[in-house]
């Protein structure tokens, strides 16, 4: 697998041919790190992809719909293999949630901390 890689700013940087991919188990992460932090119908060309938090985070009893989304969506990026250990919280509109994610580049698992501060507020 190979993904254009983001800067801090979560921008795609431009300008330097193939050194602006990245591949293998960190494209997988970083794929991983900007599908959940799309807005459902928030793309003009892909309206149906992406989670709907301001929903999901501005009603209760949403938490486990929260969740299946969050799962659904690692779920259904290319070179994942399985999911366990996963765990989550939430705390007013605050979100948390860990998992480890077995890739087909793995020998170990990769964590994924999820945390709604760090891109919702931001």
């Amino acid at each position: 697998m190979r993904i254009r890689n983001v800067d801090k700013n979560n921008d795609w940087t431009f300008g330097q041919s193939l050194s602006n991919y990245v591949q293998n188990e960190y494209a997988i992460e970083l794929d991983i790190k900007l599908k959940i932090q799309e807005w459902y119908q928030d793309c003009f060309f892909a309206l149906t992809n992406g989670i709907p938090w301001q929903i999901r985070l501005g009603s209760k009893r949403q938490k486990e719909l929260l969740d299946r989304d969050l799962i659904n969506t690692v779920r259904s990026i290319e070179g994942v293999l399985n999911i366990f250990d996963f765990t989550s919280s939430t705390d007013g509109r605050r979100y948390r949630a860990q998992m480890n994610v077995f890739t087909r580049y793995s020998t170990d698992y990769l964590p994924i901390n999820i945390d709604t501060e760090d891109f919702i507020n931001a």
